[in-house]
Parts: C-alpha cells; sequence; structure tokens
C-alpha cells in the first residue's frame, strides 16, 4: 500500500487544484494573473504544470533535490 499525504493546493494563497481546473486554467502564467499562485514561495508550479498537463489534482510530493546516490 502506497501511504502518502497528497499535494492539493497552493499552499500561499490557500487555492486547490481542483479550483484552478474548475476555472479551466491553461498555463502557470494564467494561473498567477487570476489567482496568485505561483508568485510566493513557487513550491506549487510544477504540480500546477502537471494538472494543466493531466488533469489531475493530487500529486505526490517531487523532491526538488533528489538524494545523492551512493
Amino acid at each position: 500500500m502506497n501511504d502518502f499525504t497528497p499535494v492539493r493546493r497552493c499552499v500561499c494563497f490557500a487555492t486547490t487544484f481542483e479550483q484552478l481546473k474548475e476555472a479551466d486554467v491553461k498555463s502557470l502564467e494564467e494561473a498567477a494573473l487570476r489567482f496568485g499562485c505561483g508568485t510566493n514561495c513557487g513550491m506549487c508550479k510544477p504540480y500546477i504544470q502537471r494538472m494543466i498537463d493531466t488533469g489531475e489534482t493530487a500529486f505526490a510530493i517531487i523532491e526538488s533535490n533528489p538524494p545523492e546516490t551512493l
């Protein structure tokens, strides 16, 4: 069983990816202009892009710095 807490929203602006999808957001720029998403810490940008690309609204955490291999 894969247990994880999915990423479902932009935490800086409390906007869910479901809300962005329902608003038919088509680009990161549009998410920023209409909702502010991606304009503060920016951690939501890869998730918003995946939502735009796939239509999904809940994601496993994307690691920005993968652990080094031994």
